[in-house]
């Protein structure tokens, strides 16, 4: 009886175990699509659904465009256009580490990173991140074309990894490509390396055909293309008009 309470209670152990380690493993899902107040959190980086700040084409400066279907990735660099990037060079280039803002939240530096997702699908406006990382080196122009073993690639010290230790994290965003952004990633400052010159973000994800376009909070505001100037003149011509006639009107009966 002994013997088969030990072995009982050793089966019992080994099951709590594998169920405890199943546990710690489950894959993080950080779902942005059910608000625009949603959030969440995967290895010290900060996700969140909404800003302030207009996205889109003509209101952001994209460092890395990719493009394809049903999966998708790519990473910023000045040496070519690797796995799904697209052309031109003006939409996919090398980013200097030191144009990168700072912004505290809650005491903490973080460096912030935007994903304008834009799918082209007839109902499934969704982008799924799978995998994001970034790096710092000091070159810009590092073109590695294919994965490590582990899911990282050659692009100098890895700073951050959405889905260390094998883990298959992922990030759920809205891809209205609506002119916002469906994704702001806040990246703790103290995991980069910052004698390094350049950063490289390498993404991969789920999607229907559009693009996705990435950009960075730094100390150089973009200017718009002259397109978005239109709606804009146009209301201020309108009401400087209005009030016009509205003046001549005015003079007209006090004559």
């Amino acid at each position: 009886m002994k013997n088969i309470r030990v072995s009982s209670l050793s089966a019992l152990l080994i099951t709590a175990t594998a169920l405890l380690f199943a546990t710690g493993a489950r894959a993080t899902v950080v779902d942005l699509t059910t608000s625009l107040s949603a959030s969440g959190s995967i290895n010290d980086a900060l996700f969140f659904a909404s800003d302030q700040q207009p996205a889109g084409t003509g209101f952001i400066d994209p460092f890395l465009r990719v493009q394809a279907s049903p999966t998708e990735q790519g990473y910023n660099t000045d040496g070519g256009f690797p796995f799904d990037d697209k052309n031109p060079h003006n939409f996919q280039h090398s980013l200097l580490l030191s144009s990168l803002l700072q912004v505290d939240l809650n005491g903490t530096e973080y460096f912030k990173f935007m994903l304008d997702a834009n799918q082209s699908g007839t109902s499934n406006h969704t982008f799924t991140l799978t995998q994001l990382q970034i790096y710092t080196a000091n070159s810009g122009s590092l073109l590695p074309t294919s994965l490590n073993a582990d899911g990282t690639i050659a692009l100098g010290t890895l700073a951050y990894n959405m889905n260390s230790g094998g883990t298959t994290n992922t990030v759920i965003t809205t891809a209205t490509g609506s002119g916002k952004y469906d994704a702001i990633v806040y990246i703790p400052v103290s995991l980069f390396n910052l004698s390094d010159k350049y950063v490289y973000l390498y993404f991969a994800g789920q999607g229907n055909g559009g693009f996705e376009e990435w950009t960075a909070a730094t100390g150089v505001n973009p200017v718009p293309e002259a397109s978005t100037f239109f709606p804009i003149i146009g209301l201020l011509a309108a009401v400087f008009s209005t009030q016009f006639v509205r003046r001549r009107q005015l003079q007209a009966v006090s004559k």
